[in-house]
């Protein structure tokens, strides 16, 4: 089936983002949700906006639809095994508003926010903004590819094998690998939105799953 949003569905105000985990609850990725009034998930990509690769998911299984005053909405899209909210099944098709729990959540992400510091190693793929960097005049590289790269140069980092700062130093497709990928202070509003959720959900010392951004695939690492 194809989402037809409700009419009431319109464009949030705040800034907003979908951690995605894995099996083990491990972070997956964040994706930003606060772009347009609705966002579909399913096991499809070409008909989702958040590709679910669960084998429990529906091709089209649920949306998410921004109301007035940025209240998020979860609707069940006729999904084979149900879509679930704080362990209650939601109706098919009908919406459950999130809850209280959530929105606690999503009232403290609106708090005003201290600068933090960050370094980052990015690698681009041909579907980003801008294509190329330092290290290739033109990439072309997939999405998947970029991923796969990634993945192996987190792996490295955790198991020690070499130092967040000269992996930076050498493979990032920033200009910062100059800096071993310090991006320095910043603060609300001045990074990519996917990129500024996922820095912020980092405590000091900690190394950010793979980031998805307009920009490419991150690694971040917060070190104030």
């Amino acid at each position: 089936m194809s989402f037809v949003p409700p009419a009431w569905a319109c464009n949030p105000s705040i800034t907003a983002s979908l951690k995605v985990l894995n099996g083990a609850g491990i972070t997956d990725s964040v994706l930003p949700i606060d772009c347009k009034p609705y966002y579909v998930l399913g096991s499809d990509p070409q008909r989702s906006d958040v590709h679910l690769t669960d084998s429990a998911c529906s091709p089209v299984h649920a949306a998410l639809v921004w109301h007035e005053n940025d209240v998020l909405y979860l609707i069940d899209l006729h999904s084979a095994s149900g879509s679930y909210l704080d362990s209650d099944r939601l109706p098919e098709a009908e919406h459950l508003k999130e809850r209280s729990g959530s929105k606690r959540n999503r009232s403290a992400a609106m708090e005003p926010k201290g600068p933090i510091a960050c370094r980052h190693l990015l690698v681009k793929h041909r579907d980003v903004r801008n294509p190329k960097s330092w290290k290739e005049p033109n990439v072309t590289r997939s999405k998947d590819e970029a991923l796969q790269m990634i993945e192996q140069y987190r792996q490295q980092i955790t198991s020690g094998k070499v130092s967040f700062e000269d992996l930076a130093s050498t493979e990032s497709h920033c200009s910062s690998a100059k800096r071993g990928g310090d991006l320095g202070t910043f603060g609300p509003g001045q990074m990519q939105p996917a990129f500024e959720h996922a820095a912020y959900d980092l405590k000091v010392g900690q190394l950010s799953q793979p980031v998805f951004s307009d920009s490419g695939v991150h690694l971040i690492y917060r070190y104030a």
